[in-house]
């Protein structure tokens, strides 16, 4: 029997992003996200305790993680979400967390992008000075417009000032009187497109490379959300982009917007290529607001997951397989996310892969010499193969 030479792999090598502090386009894929290894998704999962404070804007974080857990097998366990509560095995997010510690009650504290512009310094300090979120350890902000706000002189400041104070070996940290056990992590993000325009000084573009070329010089976490708005599942940047995929230069019109991202989910599979947003988990579906597709929150859910995994410890180094060398006619390795068959089971077979529980985890007849099959978690594996010329099976491994 003649193998051929093409390669295979499950769940591999994606190439590691260099800005590994900056959640940008390169990071809010999927395939990303299914290679960062178990382990640091289990930790963040398990370890970490989020107070996530916005408006309208950032429920394309929140919605997106919530519905997450609802789209493949196994990612109801391994991206579980709790909301506004501590559940064992669950990450817990504390949704809209911080305004209620607003010093102002007439001006609430409840983006980045109030009409006072620190108030979210002295919200966050109540909030975590309160002996009733000790535990919290993540906080995240977001904004409704990043145009035209501060960023060099209340933003970024405000921001380390709370580092300071409450992050790793901050003053505010320790076992005395008045301290908190608990350090905290602290996200930054960048603002939503706009396709009233991006480019300039205050707007989205510009006040976005201000909060990431800081990140970077501090090795700080950002959540990137103009880059992640601005750019198609083609890797393609669009400068006047809006928050909703939409682009009069991605339509080649100056009259009419084009929508990449909606044209992306319409050539695409729910659930198999993309899945519902949640307004919490294991709740009714609805898209991230100001958008009308899925694709905008599901790429900054596999951002967030992303930072989480960082911050749990991960390198972002890429993962790979183990397999079984043997004749069975199908070849298994860790250069790409397809398996390579023998030209005897195309076209006249079918392959099944369980998990060790028995369950069926995929099934596809097999009517090339190459099958896609990047979307498993890690385990141990059955490839079964039924056909015309008898049946056999396979075992293999996924590490991560």
């Amino acid at each position: 029997m003649r193998y051929l030479p093409l390669i295979v792999a499950l769940l591999v090598c994606v190439p590691t992003v260099s800005q590994s502090y900056i959640a940008d386009y390169r990071v809010a894929k999927e395939d990303v996200l299914r290679s960062i290894p178990v382990e640091y998704i289990n930790k963040a999962r398990n370890t970490f305790k989020i107070a996530y404070q916005h408006t309208s804007h950032g429920t394309h974080v929140s919605y997106g993680m919530y519905g997450l857990p609802d789209y493949k097998v196994g990612d109801e366990s391994l991206f579980a979400i709790s909301r506004d509560e501590v559940v064992e095995g669950k990450l817990a997010m504390f949704d809209y967390a911080i305004e209620e510690y607003s010093e102002d009650a007439n001006n609430l504290a409840d983006d980045l992008s109030t009409e006072d512009e620190s108030a979210f310094i002295q919200a966050t300090r109540n909030y975590l000075d309160d002996p009733v979120n000790a535990d919290v350890n993540v906080v995240m902000w977001a904004w409704c417009s990043i145009r035209n706000n501060d960023i060099e002189g209340v933003y970024l400041p405000g921001m380390q000032a709370l580092i300071d104070e409450y992050g790793p070996g901050g003053t505010k940290i320790g076992t005395e009187a008045g301290k908190r056990a608990n350090a905290v992590h602290f996200i930054f993000m960048t603002g939503h497109a706009s396709d009233s325009g991006n480019i300039g000084d205050g707007e989205p573009a510009n006040q976005a490379e201000l909060v990431n070329a800081y990140c970077r010089q501090k090795g700080l976490m950002c959540l990137d959300y103009y880059s992640i708005d601005s750019h198609c599942m083609a890797d393609n940047y669009w400068d006047d982009a809006g928050d909703d995929g939409n682009s009069y230069k991605y339509n080649n019109s100056t009259v009419e917007e084009g929508y990449f991202y909606q044209d992306w989910q319409d050539a695409h599979v729910l659930g198999t290529d993309y899945y519902e947003n949640k307004v919490a988990p294991g709740a009714y579906v609805r898209y991230g607001q100001h958008t009308t597709q899925h694709i905008t929150s599901n790429r900054k859910a596999y951002a967030m997951w992303w930072i989480l995994a960082r911050l749990a410890g991960w390198n972002d180094q890429a993962t790979s397989v183990s397999f079984e060398v043997d004749k069975s006619g199908l070849i298994f390795s860790a250069v790409d996310n397809t398996l390579s068959v023998d030209d005897a089971l195309v076209g006249t077979s079918v392959l099944s892969i369980y998990n060790l529980t028995g369950s069926l985890v995929f099934e596809q007849a097999i009517v090339s010499n190459s099958v896609e099959i990047n979307r498993l978690t890690q385990g141990v594996y059955i490839a079964l193969v039924k056909g015309t010329n008898g049946s056999f099976t396979k075992k293999f491994v996924v590490h991560r």
